[in-house]
């Protein structure tokens, strides 16, 4: 019995051990602090135009086997859009540059290639790589449709990627509520299934967050642990993690021992959402800015940081003077691109109000109009709104759009600023 105990006991000291040596190296020589105003609700908001230089609306056809019940990422890759709806379609579309179907990846089922709810998507090369957790597997597709291969874990996670043609992370989400003895959120598998590298080791603080962790642009992989504000870039070879960015929301922060007070993460989320907190949501890099999302008060806030000249450009409800009232949520970046998805569920309301090209009068209505709902919303009287162009031909396409069509995608160019 006692050799049965000390051999366990040797296995697990090897297991421990050989995971600690596999810990990513944190580099922090290109470490970035991003300040924000020490009051979130002195931000001062920007006009769509003073961050987007341009817009292009692509529709996205809409037929039975397109359909999109909800976009829950985007892939932009040479001129073609990726689309991962993971819980409503469970699939995973591509389209082209004009906005037509080419092809869903994969297929539901749990064989070879298949799926039961695909719950991530990253793009290396030529192949498209499909996280499926319920599984412990990926699924690598040629991007022609055809199926590569599978690779396989052994290991649940939130997220999962394919960082290099020999190397794929996941992000476990390790939280209070998490069941289980794991001890890093990050894990780093190589082509043969062999897990090569482990990084962000839970200290249990939080409870879990839940959403997508890694964030591509091209080759280059950003991802920033729970409620951290940090976020760092992620390299296909080596165990070593480049820590890139920090949000520091001055007297937002949340403070430690915060989640102590709270049993669940039911009650600790909606304490959140009460408080006068701040936390990083989502994040791209493009060439020349870093892009966040942040929640404050159940308000989500974009965040536009220029790396060259260092000021940041803040959004939280887009009057659009661009491209009248076609604007969106983002979803992804491509370049110095930025992806962002127009729901047209509504759409019915704006087209029975805008029929024509508005008149002077119309204009200062809507911009009053908004005004009014920015502050009912924010408690502040300075509203951005400004005047936007609404030409014939959008509106052409807004009378076009039925409700139960597909989303439409907006390629937005940043300015330099």
């Amino acid at each position: 019995m006692k050799c049965k105990y000390y051999v366990s006991l040797i296995v697990l000291i090897l297991f421990f051990s050989c995971n600690d040596r596999k810990a990513s190296i944190e580099d922090e020589s290109a470490f970035i602090l991003i300040p924000s105003p020490k009051e979130i609700k002195d931000l001062q908001l920007s006009r769509y135009s003073e961050v987007f230089d341009s817009v292009r609306i692509i529709r996205l056809e809409t037929k039975a086997e397109s359909l999109i019940g909800r976009v829950d990422k985007i892939l932009y890759n040479n001129d073609h859009i990726f689309i991962l709806d993971q819980v409503q379609s469970k699939a995973v579309f591509e389209f082209d540059g004009s906005g037509k179907f080419i092809r869903r990846f994969g297929k539901n089922g749990n064989g070879v290639g298949e799926y039961n709810e695909p719950n991530d998507i990253s793009i290396i090369g030529d192949e498209l790589v499909i996280w499926v957790n319920d599984q412990t597997k990926f699924i690598i597709f040629n991007l022609d449709g055809t199926l590569a291969r599978e690779v396989k874990t052994g290991s649940t996670a939130k997220s999962g990627v394919m960082l290099g043609e020999n190397r794929y992370a996941l992000y476990l989400d390790i939280g209070k509520d998490w069941k289980g003895t794991e001890k890093y959120n990050l894990k780093m598998y190589d082509r043969t299934e062999n897990l090569d590298g482990v990084g962000f080791e839970s200290n249990w603080e939080y409870f879990s967050k839940g959403g997508f962790f890694f964030s591509q642009n091209r080759r280059k992989f950003l991802i920033s642990p729970g409620y951290s504000n940090t976020i760092y870039e992620i390299y296909p070879e080596g165990n070593v993690l480049s820590k890139k960015y920090g949000i520091d929301f001055g007297k937002a922060q949340i403070p430690d021992g915060f989640s102590d007070k709270y049993k669940g993460p039911m009650a600790f989320h909606e304490a959140l959402a009460k408080s006068g907190y701040a936390y990083l949501d989502h994040y791209w890099e493009t060439d020349d800015c870093l892009i966040y999302t942040f929640v404050y008060k159940r308000k989500i806030y974009s965040a536009y940081y220029s790396k060259k000249s260092k000021q940041t450009k803040y959004a939280n409800t887009w009057f659009n003077d661009v491209n009248g009232f076609f604007t969106g949520v983002n979803k992804g970046i491509s370049g110095n691109d930025v992806v962002m998805v127009f729901d047209p569920s509504h759409i019915e309301s704006l087209q029975n109000v805008y029929k024509a090209p508005p008149s002077r009068i119309q204009m200062d209505t809507m911009a009053a109009a908004a005004n009014r709902f920015y502050k009912a919303i924010s408690g502040r009287d300075d509203f951005v709104a400004s005047d936007f162009i609404y030409t014939p031909e959008e509106i052409d396409v807004l009378q076009s759009v039925k409700s139960s069509d597909n989303p439409i995608v907006l390629i937005q160019k940043l300015k330099y600023f």
